[in-house]
């Protein structure tokens, strides 16, 4: 019989995860960072921080443009605001006793007897009215 030997036990790594969950991995262990690094992580990283640039300068613009969306509200109610207000003193100085009122100051006054209405007794063509010019 032989003598019993010693058998040298396996050590096994543990299973490191593969493709997307590898760079997962690296990124809370550290060794993403320590210098354990490889070109492919470096790229993830660049994603990353593209994408991080491209969503603070998407809300800076979406909070720009909100900004003037309500600035353009606030000048369009100034504007109806001041459209209003000038149309009613319109109304008013083009009322006829308002006109009255500021043209007697001038000379003008206001007629008394209604106006009358012009007819023509008699009909004239066109071409009686042109050499009625020459009359």
């Amino acid at each position: 019989m032989t003598a019993n030997q010693y058998k040298k036990q396996k050590t096994e790594k543990p299973e490191r995860p593969s493709g997307f969950g590898r760079y997962i991995a690296g990124m809370l262990d550290g060794s993403l960072i320590s210098g354990n690094t490889n070109l492919h992580a470096m790229r993830f990283i660049l994603f990353l921080f593209a994408l991080a640039l491209f969503f603070i300068f998407n809300t800076y613009y979406a909070e720009r443009k909100t900004r003037e969306a309500e600035q353009l509200r606030h000048e369009m109610t100034e504007l109806r605001i001041r459209y209003i207000q000038t149309r009613s003193d319109y109304m008013f100085l083009t009322k006829q006793s308002e006109m009255v009122r500021r043209l007697s100051n001038q000379g003008f006054i206001e007629p008394v007897e209604p106006p009358r209405q012009i007819i023509a007794s008699e009909k004239k063509t066109t071409w009686d009215r042109f050499l009625g010019w020459f009359d």
